[in-house]
């Protein structure tokens, strides 16, 4: 069931933005721990001078990577993806699997068109799945 309570709504808003930017976050933090160890052992065998080099390197690969990413397409690609696979059936291929829906198969498999009341019957089977799936279901009723 869809949360009514304002604290959970914020909650899980908070939680879904962060949620986002997870990913992000990892690999910062993992380009991080690169760089240190990277830089930690320059300065162990004695090469400390070449650390600032690296990182800067570093930092200008990384700028030139997410400008070639963004814009050659891949983020955009990833967006379409990621809707989608969370479209909560409400997409034609996430409907749920009725009677109705198997009638609309057969029918297109005779290689015959529906009738409008076959139409209609087929789409309020599917308006009602939608919607009990989408909103959840309530157990009081």
């Amino acid at each position: 069931m869809t949360a009514t309570r304002w604290w959970v709504k914020l909650a899980a808003r908070w939680l879904a933005r962060v949620d986002g930017v997870s990913g992000m976050i990892r690999l910062a933090m993992l380009g991080l721990t690169g760089i240190s160890t990277a830089t930690l052992t320059l300065r162990q065998y004695g090469h400390g001078e070449y650390a600032w080099p690296l990182i800067a390197v570093i930092s200008v690969g990384t700028l030139v990577f997410t400008y070639l990413y963004t814009e050659g397409g891949v983020w955009n690609q990833m967006a379409r993806d990621r809707q989608d696979l969370s479209t909560n059936f409400a997409g034609p291929s996430m409907r749920m699997n009725d009677e109705m829906i198997a009638r609309g198969i057969l029918a297109a498999q005779e290689k015959r068109e529906l009738s409008a009341a076959e139409r209609d019957a087929i789409q309020r089977e599917l308006d009602h799945a939608f919607e009990e799936f989408r909103e959840g279901i309530d157990l009081e009723d």
